[in-house]
C-alpha cells in the first residue's frame, strides 16, 4: 500500500482504560537529625530577625517582612511541602523560585555533586519572626510542624540584594519594572507612599496585577535602587524590559522578485487565526485574505513595523515564496491585528506594556476566539529561570486548556554569548501553552542545521525543552522570500524567527485543512512535535526537532508505520492506560515505539520552580504476562515496568532527579524506544496526573485535556500499517483528508 492512502489513525482514546495501581514509598532517611537541624533554623532565624530590625517602618506594611526558605533538594515534593510548619508559625508561602545548592549532607548513599530545589518566599510581622526564633530552641520532635525543620536548608531574610537584577550599567535617572508579591490594591498605597522617600515616582496607570504579583513601572535614580528594594513586598527589580527590534532582517534590500498570487480564497475560511503584529501597508496584494484589526487608543502605523507585519502575514499565507513559481494557495483568512503604532518604543517606556495589553484586549474579547495565534514579537531579553515575565504569565493563563494552537517566535539573539545565557529563547516563548518556534538554516530535508541567529534553550524547568521545535526561517545563504510592500507583489530577501513562527502556524493548520475538525489543538500540538526530526543536534539547539513541512507526510504512515492520537481528559485518583496498539500475530525483527504526550496546564507566575499545576508520572509495561514477584513473595497486580520517557523507572525515583531531569512536571513529553519483538506482550502507558498549586497539593483537582501520539515501526514487516488496521477495524478510524493541500516539492 502506498504511504499516500496510509492515513493516521485517530480515536485511540476508545482503547483506554482507567486502572487503580498502588504505590508505596517507605519513610527517608533525613539528612539532618532533629537537634542538628533545630540549632541550625535557630542561628537563621536570628540572623533573619537582625536584618529584619534593621528596616525602616516604612519599608514593612502591617510589619510584615519576607523570608526564604531553602529545602533540601529531597524535599521539594508537594506533599514534603511545609504547610503544616507554616501554619504553626504564623507565616504565609507567596512565591518561589528554583536554586541548583550543594547541600551540607544527602542522608542517602551515592549523592550528586549538587541538585535542583526550591527556595520558598514566606511572610509573617517581625514579632511571627521573633517569636518563631524566641520558641524554636524549647521544641521537641513532637511539636506540630517539627518533623519539617530536618528537610529544610537554610532559612534566611529576603533582603535588598536578593531582588536586584539586570539594571542600566551607567544611568542616573532609570526606568525600573518593579515586581511585588502577594500584592494588593492597599499595598501598592503604602507602596507608592514609600517610593516618594526614595525620590523614586510609580506609574500607576501602567500597574498590572496577575494571579498575586503585581508589575509596577517606577523612575528613580541609580543610587536610590537599594533602598527602594527594601520594600518588604518586592520580589524583583529590574531595568524595564524593551521590545525586540522589529524590521525584517533584509539581506539584500535591493533584491526583489514578482510574484503571482493565487485568485482563490482560502481553503477552509472558517478556521479562525490571529496575528499581532505591526500591520498591513494599505493597498497590499494580501488583502483578500487578510482582515486587519486595530485595537482602540492605538495611534499611526509606522511603515517600517508594517514591513514587518506583511511579511509575517506572507509567510503563514503562502510559506517561503519561490522566483518564477505561483504562490501556494492560503489554507484561511487571517485577521493581521496591529498592536504596534508611531508611538511603540519612543524613549523606550512603556512599549512592553502597551502592546501586551493590545493581545490581551482582543485574547480576552469574547465576541471572537481564535483557534490558532501567531506572535512573532515580545521582550528583547533573554529567558530568566528564577522570574516570569509579565508577558509569559498573561499569555499561558490565557493560553491554558489548550483550546487553541499559538506559536510564538523564539528571538534572533542566538548568535550572542552563550556561557552568560544572552543567546537564550526570549519571552513569551518561554511560555508552556504555545509552540516557541526557532529556525533552520534551509529547506533540505537532510542537510539542515539551526540558523546562527536563532534562539537557544533550555527553556525555564517546567518547560525546559525550548524552542519546541525549529523550522526554516532563512538565511544568507537561502533567504526566506516573503512579500514586501507595493500595490505589486513583490517578495524581498529576508530572515528571522519572526518568519519561521507563522510558517510553523502553516504546518499546524494543514491538518484540520485536510482531516477536518476531528484533532482538537491540543493533538495538532502533539503531533507536530511527534513527528519533528531531532537530526544530530541537542535538545537545547532545535528543541524536539525540525518541524514537518510536507503535509502529506503530517498525516501519513509508511508501510512499516502506524501512528495512533489518543484525545481526552486525564482522570484525577487513578492511572490512565493507553495501550499501543500491535498488530495481532507473530511479530518479527526490532520494533522502535515513539510516545508523544502534550498537556496544556494552569501555571503559578508567583512559583516559577512549581510553575505548572499539573505534570505526569508515565510508566511503560512491555508485557503483559511478565510479573517480577515484590520482596514478600507475591505477585503484583500489574506487570513489570520498563524505563521509556526517563533513563531511570520513574517509580522509586526521587522528585530532585525527576525535577532535574526536567520530568514528571514537563506539559511535553517525547521519547523513542527500540524493543525486540519478541519482548513485546499487549504493550501499553500508565499515565498518572499529578496536581499542585502554589507548589502544595491541589484541592479539588479536576480533570484536565490531554493529547498522546504514539507510533509503532516494524521495518521487518512491510504490511505493518494494514496489520494494525485490520486488527483495530472497529475501533481506530483512518482518518481520510476532505481536502489534499499543494504541496511544492
Amino acid at each position: 500500500m502506498a504511504r499516500e492512502n496510509n492515513f493516521l489513525l485517530g480515536y485511540g482514546e476508545r482503547l483506554t482504560t482507567n486502572v487503580d495501581v498502588k504505590t508505596t514509598r517507605g519513610p527517608k532517611n533525613p539528612p539532618y537529625g532533629f537537634l542538628a537541624a533545630r540549632r541550625h533554623i535557630s542561628d537563621g532565624l536570628k540572623s533573619a530577625v537582625v536584618s529584619f530590625e534593621q528596616l525602616p517602618d516604612t519599608a514593612c506594611p502591617d510589619d510584615l517582612v519576607t523570608a526564604v526558605v531553602t529545602m533540601h533538594p529531597r524535599y521539594i515534593s508537594k506533599s514534603d511541602f511545609p504547610t503544616e510548619l507554616l501554619d504553626e508559625v504564623g507565616l504565609k508561602p507567596v512565591g518561589g523560585r528554583s536554586k541548583r545548592i550543594k547541600p551540607r549532607q544527602w542522608g542517602i548513599k551515592k549523592p550528586p555533586e549538587d541538585a535542583l530545589t526550591d527556595e520558598i518566599l514566606v511572610m509573617g510581622t517581625r514579632n511571627d519572626f521573633s517569636s518563631w526564633a524566641r520558641s524554636i530552641p524549647k521544641w521537641n520532635e513532637t511539636h506540630r510542624g517539627s518533623g519539617h525543620l530536618t528537610h529544610i536548608e537554610e532559612l534566611s531574610a529576603f533582603m535588598a540584594n536578593a531582588k536586584i537584577q539586570k539594571l542600566p550599567d551607567e544611568s542616573k535617572e532609570v526606568l525600573l519594572e518593579v515586581v511585588l508579591h502577594d500584592c494588593t490594591e492597599g499595598i501598592i498605597d503604602y507602596f507608592d507612599t514609600y517610593a516618594k522617600t526614595c525620590d523614586a515616582q510609580l506609574v500607576k496607570k501602567h500597574l498590572k496585577f496577575i494571579k498575586g504579583l503585581a508589575f509596577v513601572p517606577v523612575h528613580t535614580t541609580s543610587n536610590k535602587i537599594n533602598q527602594l528594594a527594601d520594600f518588604s513586598f518586592i520580589r524583583v527589580v529590574r531595568a524595564m524590559p524593551t521590545m525586540r527590534p522589529l524590521q525584517p532582517a533584509l539581506l539584500r534590500k535591493n533584491k526583489f522578485f514578482p510574484v503571482t498570487l493565487p485568485q482563490q480564497a482560502g481553503i477552509n475560511p472558517k478556521i479562525r487565526v490571529a496575528i499581532f503584529d505591526g500591520g498591513i501597508p494599505p493597498n497590499s496584494p494580501v488583502a483578500p485574505w487578510v482582515r486587519v484589526v486595530e485595537p482602540g487608543n492605538l495611534g499611526p502605523p509606522l511603515p517600517e513595523y508594517q514591513q514587518h507585519g506583511l511579511a509575517v502575514t506572507s509567510a503563514f499565507l503562502f510559506g517561503p515564496l519561490e522566483p518564477g513559481q505561483q504562490a501556494l494557495r492560503p489554507l484561511c483568512h487571517v485577521d493581521h491585528i496591529r498592536v504596534l503604532d508611531n508611538a511603540t518604543g519612543k524613549n523606550g517606556d512603556y512599549e512592553y506594556y502597551d502592546v501586551l495589553d493590545r493581545i490581551l484586549e482582543k485574547l480576552d474579547d469574547k465576541k471572537t476566539v481564535y483557534d490558532f495565534v501567531n506572535i512573532s514579537l515580545g521582550p528583547d531579553i533573554p529567558v530568566d529561570d528564577d522570574e516570569v515575565t509579565r508577558w509569559t504569565a498573561s499569555l499561558d493563563q490565557r493560553f491554558a486548556g489548550g483550546k487553541s494552537l499559538t506559536t510564538i517566535a523564539a528571538g534572533n539573539s542566538g548568535h550572542l554569548d552563550s556561557t552568560s545565557g544572552l543567546n537564550r529563547i526570549q519571552p513569551p516563548s518561554d511560555a508552556v501553552n504555545v509552540l516557541s518556534v526557532g529556525a533552520c538554516n534551509n529547506l533540505d530535508l537532510t542537510n539542515w542545521a539551526p540558523a546562527d541567529y536563532s534562539c537557544r534553550g533550555p527553556g525555564r524547568c517546567p518547560g525546559i525543552v525550548k524552542p519546541d521545535g525549529v523550522i526554516f526561517g532563512g538565511s544568507s545563504a537561502q533567504p526566506f522570500m516573503a512579500l514586501t510592500p507595493g500595490v505589486k507583489p513583490l517578495a524581498v530577501e529576508i530572515q528571522g524567527t519572526s518568519f519561521a513562527s507563522p510558517y510553523a502556524l502553516r504546518s499546524a493548520l494543514s491538518i484540520p485543512v485536510q482531516l477536518g475538525s476531528v484533532f482538537n489543538p491540543l493533538a495538532i500540538h502533539a503531533l507536530l512535535v511527534h513527528r519533528a526530526d531531532q537530526g544530530p543536534y541537542d535538545l537545547s539547539e532545535v528543541g524536539w526537532g525540525r518541524f514537518e513541512n510536507d503535509y502529506d507526510r503530517l498525516i501519513t504512515c509508511d508501510d512499516d508505520e502506524a501512528l495512533v492520537i489518543f484525545q481526552g481528559k486525564m482522570p484525577v485518583g487513578d492511572y490512565l492506560r493507553a495501550p499501543v496498539p500491535l498488530p495481532e500475530g507473530e511479530l518479527k525483527g526490532m520494533i522502535n515505539i515513539t510516545a508523544t504526550l502534550v498537556i496544556s496546564p494552569e501555571v503559578d507566575p508567583s512559583f516559577p520552580n512549581a510553575y505548572t499545576r499539573a505534570g505526569l508520572d508515565i510508566v511503560f509495561r512491555p508485557n503483559s504476562k511478565r510479573f517480577k514477584p515484590g520482596p514478600d513473595g507475591k505477585i503484583p497486580q500489574h506487570p513489570d515496568t520498563r524505563s521509556f520517557f526517563s533513563h531511570k523507572n520513574i517509580f522509586g525515583v526521587a522528585e530532585f532527579e525527576l525535577r532535574g531531569e526536567g520530568h514528571k512536571w514537563e506539559p511535553c513529553l517525547k521519547a523513542t524506544r527500540q524493543f525486540r519483538s519478541t519482548s513485546l506482550k499487549e504493550p501499553c502507558f500508565d499515565i498518572y496526573y499529578h496536581h499542585r498549586s502554589e507548589g502544595k497539593k491541589a484541592n479539588k483537582p479536576k480533570p484536565i485535556p490531554y493529547a498522546l501520539v504514539v507510533s509503532a515501526q516494524a521495518p521487518k514487516i512491510s504490511n505493518f500499517y494494514d496489520k494494525v488496521v485490520r486488527t483495530y477495524s472497529n475501533i481506530l478510524v483512518p482518518i481520510r483528508p476532505q481536502t489534499r493541500i499543494q504541496v511544492r516539492k
